[in-house]
């Protein structure tokens, strides 16, 4: 049941709640608060002023650095992630240090507030689960949130205390605590992987790619550059990246123009590497009953058969 399906149910879980505040503002007709407009600019992508907000408060009252944002969004190119920040600090919600770091202004955590009692006015009117089923969830995931950050190195959990930095408050509403645990799981998982990865020592562009070509989502170098080119990284980058994995023996080229194909060496250490991960990840996760699990996993997929059902009453 602790799989790879069982992480992407926590996170079909987390969505299911944002629907929810989705439906529940449709319903009661409220208008959509006007946003800064930058936050639309590469909206629901990890390189975007949005998220670099969400990171800024993990990091307060520290600096965000280009070096710092790198240790998790280790796929992005240097030069997106400083211009990003550039963009932020223009609009006056970060502060740049002569050093190259950027600390939150008064107007950058105004807008975080405002987006945080957004969130929480809408959660008001969300009912996702029974109380005590939500009492449930809490406490285990808590629970498994405590042994992770207990966890040794690796995979260590540098994401996962970042994330635990802009916690809700205990006296908190119940929904927000639980969208947030999911992040929690989300960093940790990052963690995970990023220790099952990292010590073979591909570039973080080079380990993207190949994960593209071992999933059947591309053969040639365009069709990485195409589906990666929100990372900020070059055609140059990428082909550099996808030739040093044919040197590794983990990816051949088929033909010409070049096509690359997984080897079986590659399978083997992909398949390793997600495996390490599982095993990273689901450690703490032994801090529940089997029972405790199964009744995690039922509620899990009661919450994503509602986001299935809201979207078809939607269409």
């Amino acid at each position: 049941m602790l799989d790879a399906t069982f992480y992407d149910l926590l996170m079909e879980a987390s969505n299911a709640i944002s629907q929810a505040m989705t439906e529940a503002r449709a319903k009661s007709g409220e208008a959509a608060e006007p946003r800064p407009p930058i936050l639309a600019l590469r909206a629901g992508l990890a390189e975007s002023p949005g998220w670099y907000l969400v990171q800024a408060a993990e990091f307060a009252p520290e600096p965000l650095t280009v070096e710092k944002l790198r240790v998790r969004d280790v796929y992005a190119s240097e030069r997106l992630a400083a211009a990003v920040l550039e963009i932020m600090a223009s609009e006056g919600w970060l502060d740049r240090a002569d050093d190259g770091a950027y600390a939150l202004t008064e107007a950058g955590w105004a807008v975080l507030h405002r987006s945080r009692e957004r969130v929480r006015r809408l959660l008001a009117s969300v009912e996702m689960l029974p109380e005590a089923d939500l009492a449930f969830l809490l406490s285990a995931f808590e629970r498994i949130i405590q042994a992770s950050l207990a966890s040794p190195t690796p995979p260590g959990n540098w994401c996962l205390e970042h994330s635990r930095n802009r916690a809700p408050a205990d006296d908190a509403p119940a929904l927000v605590k639980l969208l947030h645990y999911f992040d929690d799981f989300n960093a940790f998982r990052d963690d995970a992987h990023m220790a099952a990865w990292q010590p073979l020592e591909p570039s973080g562009a080079a380990w993207e790619a190949f994960a593209l070509v071992c999933s059947g989502e591309a053969t040639s170098l365009e069709q990485v550059y195409h589906q990666l080119a929100r990372r900020g990284n070059s055609r140059h980058e990428y082909a550099a990246a996808l030739a040093s994995l044919a040197r590794r023996g983990w990816l051949a080229i088929a033909s010409q123009p070049a096509t690359y194909q997984v080897t079986e060496a590659g399978r083997t250490v992909r398949g390793q590497v997600e495996r390490l991960t599982d095993s990273y990840f689901y450690a703490p996760w032994s801090h529940l009953t089997e029972e405790e699990i199964a009744r995690v996993h039922g509620l899990l997929l009661q919450m994503q058969a509602g986001m299935q059902e809201m979207s078809k009453s939607s269409a």
